[in-house]
């Protein structure tokens, strides 16, 4: 038996009979511990040790404790919301009504809206977007945010009616690009009244015409020649397009750079667009007289009941010829019929067979003469235009660059004289909005504004009254201007068929009584 064995039978008999052999005896294995046996009972001895430590902090806390209710008594707290004293929480319900008030901007609002992501960006509408210096017009887009192949897909839809690769400095453009950098649409002016958007449609984009609203007021003036109805005009600061409108109504009956003579008079009522207050252009001639070498001739304006718009003496007889000279109620004229001109497109030198009658997009044109449509389409330089052979088979009439058709008109259709057969625009080869008109006669074409023709139909009986009316209530306004006056304005003349400068006052001539508006 080894010396561990009888140490081993020590411990347990002492430990049974609950004696401590380590008190008061010494332990032999702390004189002699050869074999390592001395290793377990020193484990005991440390466990022992540590009961005692564990005991004594036992005791020490309960002593705080009692001295701490001793001095510090307790007071009564409220039981909170969750029924455990802790800190109040809110409801689910309060908690999920917050979540709506959250808003993902206002958390971004400190970052630049370059550094947000698409989500979080503003989407500002149409913005104005000036052409740089030495800039493009894809180099302007991408620097607003747009996409490239938006820029490339505009720029092919687009190519038809303008090349946007060819940009100005300076020129402004209105385009939305969202948040994502999508190109949704891009407009420009063709003059101060009209202007052009393209808009997103599909995987296209689409046109669409639109005018600025304007304002028509009715003026006056009266003068006499001196040199000549322009030197006239510019002596009274009229506005100088007038002597080519008087030229379209009483050309075929007064050679204006021949006939007229020092001392003859006229006197004019016409309109004025204006916009914003500022003045666009000059509109209609509505009546005029002219007296030329002591002859009297009067004008005026008259629309029939299916809307064509004529001038006729004051016996109602049309002061048109077979052939209308300007199909269309025209601002000014751009470009005159001529064998040799410098095209402002193609930028070279070629006949322009025809007349340029500039005026806002939009603009009705009518036929110049009963016939039928022999072309309503589309050609590079004509852009959309209609070619109509009249009744007698000698002329033909060619009108170019349409923005569309009117309803109806296509190849066969047979059309009246003052029928609306499209409308003013820019297309084809054409830096803005206008009519190049031009008569063919036995295939050769020719000056339109220097045809001889027979007159064209009378008012008809049915309208005789009306007219009748209408030139009374015109001949009290010329009368009412004197020989020399220069512009001025004159009162709105209560007509049966309101022009648009009194529109507001007939709009409800057609409303039941029930629905009109109290005198």
């Amino acid at each position: 038996m080894t010396a561990q064995g009888p140490i081993l039978e020590q411990k347990s008999l002492a430990s049974t009979q609950g004696i401590d052999a380590d008190f008061p005896h010494s332990h032999p294995l702390e004189e002699s511990h050869a074999d390592g046996g001395w290793i377990l009972v020193a484990h005991e001895k440390k466990h022992r040790i540590g009961k005692v430590a564990v005991t004594s902090l036992a005791v020490a806390g309960l002593c705080l404790m009692i001295l701490g209710v001793a001095f510090f008594p307790a007071t009564k707290a409220p039981i909170r919301e969750n029924g455990q004293g802790g800190p109040s929480e809110p409801s689910l319900t309060v908690a999920v009504a917050n979540l709506g008030t959250f808003n993902p901007l206002e958390s971004l609002s400190g970052l630049p809206v370059e550094q947000r992501g698409p989500m979080f960006r503003p989407d500002e509408g149409p913005v104005e977007m000036r052409i740089g210096r030495d800039q493009s017009f894809y180099e302007a887009l991408i620097a607003r945010g747009g996409a490239h192949e938006d820029i490339m897909t505009l720029v092919r839809a687009c190519r038809s009616f303008r090349n946007l690769k060819s940009v100005r400095t300076g020129e402004l453009f209105l385009v939305h690009i969202t948040p994502d950098g999508g190109l949704r649409s891009l407009g420009f002016d063709l003059d101060e009244e009209s202007f052009v958007t393209w808009m997103r449609d599909g995987d296209t984009y689409s046109r669409r015409d639109g005018t600025y609203p304007v304002e028509r007021c009715l003026k006056g003036v009266g003068g006499s020649i001196r040199n000549s109805l322009y030197a006239s005009l510019q002596e009274l600061d009229a506005p100088l397009a007038l002597a080519s409108k008087m030229n379209d109504i009483l050309g075929w009956d007064i050679d204006f750079s021949r006939d007229l003579r020092e001392g003859d008079t006229f006197r004019i009522l016409y309109e004025e667009v204006w916009k914003e207050g500022k003045l666009l252009r000059t509109d209609a001639i509505l009546a005029l007289e002219i007296i030329n070498r002591g002859k009297v001739r009067r004008a005026y304006r008259f629309i029939s009941e299916d809307d064509r718009p004529g001038y006729y003496d004051p016996d109602g007889n049309n002061m048109q010829k077979q052939l209308m000279r300007a199909p269309l109620n025209y601002s000014r004229i751009s470009s005159n019929f001529s064998h040799n001109r410098l095209h402002p497109v193609l930028k070279k030198w070629m006949p322009h067979l025809g007349v340029d009658y500039a005026a806002p997009l939009g603009t009705p044109v009518r036929a110049a003469g009963d016939g039928v449509v022999v072309v309503a389409g589309r050609k590079k330089g004509n852009g959309r235009y209609v070619q109509i052979r009249h009744t007698n088979r000698e002329y033909e009439t060619y009108y170019l660059h349409f923005s569309r058709f009117a309803k109806g008109i296509s190849k066969g259709s047979k059309v009246t004289q003052g029928q609306i057969i499209g409308y003013v625009g820019a297309t084809g080869y054409a830096t803005g909005p206008h009519l190049d008109f031009r008569v063919k006669r036995s295939g050769r074409f020719v000056n339109p504004r220097k045809l001889k023709l027979p007159p064209a139909a009378p008012v008809s009986t049915d309208q005789k009254d009306r007219f009748s009316a209408m030139s009374g209530m015109y001949d009290i306004a010329l009368d009412d201007l004197a020989e020399q006056s220069g512009p001025i304005a004159v009162a709105p003349i209560a007509l049966f068929e309101p022009p648009a400068w009194n529109s507001v006052d007939f709009a409800a001539v057609n409303l039941p009584e029930m629905v009109r508006a109290a005198d």
